[in-house]
């Protein structure tokens, strides 16, 4: 019964945060992003939803911007000044990457990741770092030297 009430309680705030949100643009939102937002972003009010030639945009009010690719997969998640959200980072950054951020304790000051074919670029506040998605290696490129051998590719 605890599990029923809790579920309800959830349930009723995403009813009231979907209510809130620019409802054209939730509407038009296809179904894998909306997922994306209510789980990742469930605070945030929809500001807006574009889509042209296969780049999916959505703007978080006063938040994030999330760029999917034409298979709704994220290649660009930006807080605008914001850090994201950790869960975010442990469910989509490869488990080799999000161990090197808790490592050097930067899990919680991640201000955009974006994703390219063969990089994951994560920018925090003073810097930013890539990781390989080959070769597993991470590094900050204004120094171009792998930044912890004790992370290597065979960790992933």
């Amino acid at each position: 019964m605890k599990n029923n009430t809790i579920s309800s309680i959830a349930l009723g705030i995403i009813i009231i945060l979907m209510g809130a949100c620019n409802n054209d643009a939730w509407d038009e939102l296809p179904s894998a992003i909306s997922q994306f937002v209510s789980e990742y972003f469930p605070f945030g009010e929809l500001q807006s939803y574009t889509s042209e030639k296969g780049v999916e945009t959505v703007n978080i009010k006063n938040g994030a911007t999330l760029v999917f690719n034409s298979d709704y997969e994220w290649t660009d998640v930006n807080g605008n000044g914001e850090t994201l959200p950790q869960q975010f980072l442990f469910d989509k950054l490869p488990s080799k990457l999000y161990r090197y951020l808790e490592a050097i304790e930067a899990q919680n000051d991640v201000y955009r990741v974006r994703r390219t074919s063969g990089l994951i670029t994560v920018t925090l506040l003073d810097s930013y770092l890539t990781y390989d998605l080959q070769s597993g290696e991470i590094t900050y490129p204004e120094v171009e030297e792998n930044i912890s051998p004790n992370f290597s590719a065979a960790e992933n």
